[in-house]
């Protein structure tokens, strides 16, 4: 399965954690560590959040900030469901919304920040990253 993780920079760890657990069982996930700002220019990470801070100034005509949302929303369709990781930011609540728009899966991991905006999008809901990686691995994994 291809995860698409929607998690603000602040999560960064987590959402690294996250990522080698998933690929550890098989899967493969996507996130703004490997997908995004850094793919639309080629530079790294750490050169490309420099950047971005400029294009924010003038994001309605800076191709930088177009290449991001053409990876993100790539990304998005290419994926069977989108894990929303909180504590969420605003970016991460639209790629849900977005998500969900298209059909996808949207599960929830963590506690919610913000419940007003995350409705009841989310199919299914999990206290942290290790109960959602419990249930995925599920009874066969146990055994």
């Amino acid at each position: 399965m291809k995860f698409f993780i929607a998690s603000p920079w602040r999560n960064a760890e987590v959402v690294m954690i996250l990522t080698d657990a998933l690929v550890a069982r098989g899967h493969a996930a996507c996130s703004f560590i490997d997908n995004g700002a850094n793919l639309a220019t080629g530079r790294s990470v750490v050169e490309e959040v420099k950047q971005f801070g400029h294009s924010m100034a003038d994001w309605e005509d800076d191709p930088l900030i177009g290449r991001i949302f053409e990876s993100e929303m790539r990304a998005l369709r290419e994926s069977d469901a989108v894990i929303l990781l909180e504590p969420a930011g605003r970016s991460s609540l639209a790629e849900a919304g977005i998500a969900y728009g298209m059909g996808k899966r949207v599960v929830l991991v963590g506690l919610v920040d913000h419940p007003e905006v995350v409705y009841r999008i989310c199919e299914s809901r999990y206290p942290g990253v290790e109960a959602f990686l419990s249930d995925l691995d599920g009874p066969a994994a146990a055994a």
